[in-house]
C-alpha cells in the first residue's frame, strides 16, 4: 500500500490535536427553539430533538400526539389535472421516537472553530497562506481555470509580478497551496489479480491493479462535521404527517421513511443513524478516440438535507474512491466477465471494510451542530443503473436485483419474496443490500419506460406522422417546441425526455386508439408520481392505481402487434417504488443523474489536468488540491461574518453575552457534562433563504393565519419591516 504524498500535504491538524484544544461553543439557534434534558444533567436529545414553540390550533384533535412543525421551504408544482389527487396538505405534523433518539456526549470545537484557533495562535490573517484577499482570489482562479503550463506563462507577466503576488510560478504557488487543510489521504491498494492463462514458464499469468481509496469513516467524519450544513442536518428519525390525527403519511426526506425508524429501534439508546448513501458509475473519460476509463465510488449521507446533498457547489458528496479498470488480459476470453465482477466485489470489499467495525460499534464525532455524538454509519442506499444493480446484487440482467421473480413473469404485477445473498458486505450492520438498491428515475423512467418502450409503441402505431403532431404543436412560453420533431434527434438527455413527456398526451389524443391513450396516460402518471419530492399516503396510493391501470390494459399492445410481452424488467422495477419510497423518503433524492453529473468533477476535469500517463494518481493529486482549495473558500465563507463582527466592535464581552441566548442547553447544561471545559458563544448573523418564483402568489393575510396557524404573523410582520 502506499499513500499519496505529492505535491499537495496531508491534513493540517489531526482528530488527536482536535480533542486537545479548547471548547468553543457557537450558538445559531433561534430563540424559540430548545434542547431538552434528563435530570441528571445530561444532554439527551430525543426525537424532534428541535422542539418549536407554537400555539395549538383549537381544532385540531390529539394536539399532545403530534408536534406542529414550520412549512417547509420547498415550492410546489401544480398540475391543472382533474384526475390528479389532491396535492399532499402543507400542514406538516410529526410523531416522536418512543425512545432516547441521540445523546449529546460532550461538546468541542468544530472544524472551522479548529481552524480559526489555529490562525489566531499563529497570528496569521484569514487569507494564510495568501497574504491578501486579492491574492486569495487570484490563486482560486487559477486553480480552478489554468493547468500548470499556462499557469506559468501567466504569471511572468509583467502585469502579474509587478502586482506583488507572493508566488512567481507554478511550483511556488503549489507549495501555497500544500499549506492548506485538506481531506482524508489518498491512499493505493496494489491487488494482485491471479489469471487462468499459463504463460510459456508454464506458471498462471498475474496482473496489478490499483484501488485508489479514502477511508470512508474519515470521509463521514468531515460531512458529519461541516459547520456549512449545519442548519441542513438531522440526527433523528421522524414519522411525519400531513394532518393532526396522523392518518396521512409524509414521505421526503430520508429520515421520514421507516428504514431510519427501523435501524434506530435496533441501536443503543443515545445512537445517532448516519444512513451512508453510495453511488457507483464507470464513465468514459477520453474523447472522440481511446479507452480510457475511470470507476468513480462517491458517498453522502442521509442526515443531510437532499436539497443540499443535490448542489454539486455544496459539496455534500465526496469521492472515496477509484476502483480498478482492467481488461483482464491474464484470462481467457469466456472468464473474463466473471473475473470482473469478482474484482468489482473485492475492490467494494477492501473499500467499505471500515464501515463494517463504525457501524457496529459507533464512533464518537464532533458533528456540526458543535456536540460530540455516538455516530454509526450504516449502508441505507445503493444508487447505480440498472447493470451495475445487477452486479452489486449479484444477479444477471435477466433477474431482478430486488426481489426473486421469475425470467418469464417479470410483466406480471405480483408480489414476490426479497431476495436473499451471502455477499461481501454480509459484516455490514443493518444492511440489506438488495433493499439498499434505491429507484433510478433517470435510466429506468426517462430513457427507459418512456423512451425505449413507450414513445416507440406509439411510433410503431402512429408511424412518421408523429413528427408532424410535435411540430404542429403550438408555441408556448414553458414548453419545448420540437420544430423537427424528435425522429431526428440522435442523443437524449433527461431534460429532452422530459420536456416530450409535457406533451405527448396531447399528441396522441385522436391518432390513436383510447385504450392506447389510457396505457400511455398512466404510464405518464406513473413517471411524474415518482418525481415528486414530497409524497403522502395519498400520492402513493394514486403511484399505486397508475400501475395497476396499466397492467389492466397493456394487452391491447399485444392484440394490436406492437409488442410480444412484458417481461422487461423496467417494468418490473416500477413495482419495487413505493416500497422504497416509503423506506428511504422520496426518490427524486436518489437519482442518478446527480452521480453523472459529478463525473464532470471528480473523474473528467481531473482527466483533462493530467498527462494521460498514469492518470489515475494524477487525478488524485488534482482533486486533492481542487480540495483544499474548497475547505479554505468554506472557512472563510463562515470567518467572514465573525470578522466582521469583530471590526464592528462584537469582541470579548459580546461572546459572554449571548451565552444564553436561544440554546439554553449549549449555554446552562454543557457544565453539567463530565470533563467539559465552560462553553464560550459567538454571534452568529441571521440570514434568510427564500424561493426565487414564489409557490402560491396573492395568499391573504387571512389565509396565512388560518391555514398554517400563524396567528402572530401580522404584529410580526411589523416588527420585522420596523426593524
Amino acid at each position: 500500500m502506499k499513500v499519496l504524498e505529492g505535491p499537495v500535504i496531508a491534513e493540517s491538524a489531526d482528530e488527536e490535536n482536535q480533542d486537545n484544544q479548547d471548547v468553543d461553543l457557537d450558538t445559531t439557534a433561534p430563540e424559540d427553539w430548545y434542547y431538552t434534558s434528563d435530570h441528571n444533567g445530561t444532554l439527551d436529545v430525543y426525537e424532534g430533538h428541535l422542539v418549536q414553540h407554537q400555539q395549538v390550533h383549537a381544532d385540531h384533535p390529539n394536539p399532545r400526539d403530534l408536534c406542529d412543525e414550520p412549512l417547509s421551504k420547498r415550492a410546489w408544482v401544480e398540475e391543472d389535472v382533474d384526475d390528479i389527487p389532491d396535492r399532499p396538505s402543507e400542514a406538516h405534523f410529526t410523531e416522536q421516537f418512543i425512545r432516547l433518539a441521540t445523546k449529546i456526549l460532550g461538546a468541542q470545537n468544530t472544524l472551522f472553530e479548529s481552524m480559526e484557533a489555529v490562525e489566531t495562535a499563529k497570528k496569521e490573517s484569514m487569507w494564510a497562506p495568501f497574504h491578501t484577499k486579492g491574492e486569495w482570489e487570484l490563486a482560486h482562479f487559477l486553480m480552478k481555470n489554468i493547468g500548470q503550463t499556462k499557469m506559468d506563462e501567466f504569471l511572468k507577466l509583467k502585469i502579474v509580478w509587478e502586482s506583488g503576488v507572493s508566488f512567481e510560478n507554478a511550483r511556488s504557488f503549489l507549495k501555497h497551496v500544500d499549506k492548506l487543510r485538506t481531506g482524508p489521504a489518498w491512499t493505493c491498494e496494489i491487488i494482485d489479480v491471479c489469471g487462468d492463462i499459463v504463460s510459456k514458464d508454464g506458471r498462471l499469468k498475474h496482473e496489478e491493479v490499483e484501488l485508489w481509496q479514502h477511508n470512508p469513516v474519515e470521509c463521514v467524519w468531515e460531512l458529519m462535521g461541516n459547520p456549512a450544513f449545519r442548519d441542513v442536518m438531522s440526527y433523528v428519525p421522524e414519522w411525519a404527517y400531513a394532518d393532526a390525527n396522523g392518518e396521512t403519511r409524509i414521505y421526503d426526506e430520508m429520515w421520514t421513511g421507516n428504514w431510519w425508524w427501523d435501524v434506530q429501534s435496533k441501536l443503543p439508546e443515545g445512537a445517532v443513524v448516519m444512513p451512508v448513501i453510495l453511488s457507483s458509475d464507470k464513465t468514459l473519460l477520453s474523447q472522440f478516440s481511446g479507452d480510457k476509463k475511470a470507476w468513480p465510488v462517491y458517498l453522502t449521507i442521509g442526515n443531510i438535507s437532499k436539497d443540499v446533498r443535490h448542489q454539486v457547489s455544496a459539496h455534500a458528496t465526496v469521492l472515496i474512491g477509484y476502483l480498478p479498470v482492467s481488461k483482464l488480459d491474464c484470462f481467457q476470453k469466456k472468464s473474463r466477465s466473471v473475473a470482473g465482477y469478482c474484482l468489482f466485489h473485492h475492490s467494494m470489499a477492501l473499500l467499505l471494510h471500515p464501515l463494517a467495525n463504525a457501524g457496529h460499534e459507533g464512533r464518537e464525532m464532533i458533528c456540526a451542530d458543535g456536540y460530540i455524538h455516538r455516530v454509526h454509519p450504516i449502508l441505507a442506499t445503493y444508487i447505480a443503473d440498472f447493470p451495475e444493480q445487477c452486479l452489486v446484487a449479484c444477479n444477471k440482467e435477466s433477474r431482478c436485483p430486488h426481489c426473486l421473480v421469475q425470467s418469464n413473469k417479470r410483466g406480471d404485477l405480483e408480489d414476490w419474496e426479497s431476495r436473499f445473498f451471502d455477499p461481501f458486505w454480509k459484516d455490514l450492520p443493518f444492511t440489506d443490500i438488495f433493499a439498499c438498491l434505491t429507484p433510478d428515475i433517470l435510466h429506468q423512467l426517462h430513457k427507459g419506460i418512456f423512451h425505449d418502450h413507450l414513445v416507440q409503441w406509439c411510433t410503431s402505431i402512429i408511424g412518421e406522422e408523429i413528427d408532424a403532431h410535435f411540430q404542429a404543436m403550438t408555441w408556448y412560453p414553458a414548453l419545448r417546441h420540437f420544430k423537427k420533431g424528435i425522429s431526428s434527434v440522435s442523443q437524449w438527455t433527461g431534460t429532452e425526455h422530459k420536456e416530450m413527456q409535457r406533451v405527448f398526451v396531447g399528441l396522441l389524443a385522436g391518432a390513436v386508439d383510447d385504450r392506447i391513450l389510457v396505457v400511455a396516460h398512466s404510464l405518464l402518471d406513473f413517471i411524474y408520481y415518482a418525481q415528486l419530492q414530497r409524497h403522502t399516503d395519498t400520492t402513493l396510493m394514486a403511484m399505486e392505481e397508475s400501475l395497476k391501470t396499466f397492467h389492466a390494459h397493456k394487452h391491447v399492445l399485444i392484440k394490436l402487434g406492437v409488442h410480444e410481452d412484458f417481461n422487461v424488467p423496467k417494468i418490473h422495477s416500477m413495482q419495487h417504488y413505493v416500497t422504497s419510497i416509503r423506506a428511504l423518503g422520496s426518490a427524486d433524492g436518489y437519482n442518478t443523474e446527480y452521480p453523472e453529473r459529478l463525473h464532470i468533477d471528480y473523474a473528467k476535469d481531473g482527466y483533462r489536468a493530467s498527462n494521460k500517463c498514469n492518470y489515475v494518481e494524477q487525478m488524485a493529486l488534482w482533486l486533492q488540491c481542487q480540495e483544499a482549495m474548497y475547505y479554505k473558500s468554506a472557512y472563510l465563507a463562515w470567518r467572514k461574518p465573525r470578522a466582521v463582527s469583530l471590526e464592528s466592535g462584537c469582541k470579548g464581552n459580546a461572546r459572554d453575552s449571548e451565552t444564553h441566548i436561544g440554546d439554553p442547553a449549549r449555554s446552562a447544561g454543557v457544565s453539567d457534562l463530565p470533563d467539559s471545559p465552560v462553553p464560550q458563544m459567538s454571534a452568529v448573523k441571521a440570514h434568510y433563504k427564500v424561493a426565487k418564483i414564489p409557490p402560491r402568489r396573492q395568499v391573504s393575510v387571512n389565509s396565512i393565519e388560518s391555514d398554517h396557524q400563524a396567528f402572530e404573523f401580522l404584529p410580526t410582520l411589523e416588527h420585522f419591516l420596523a426593524s
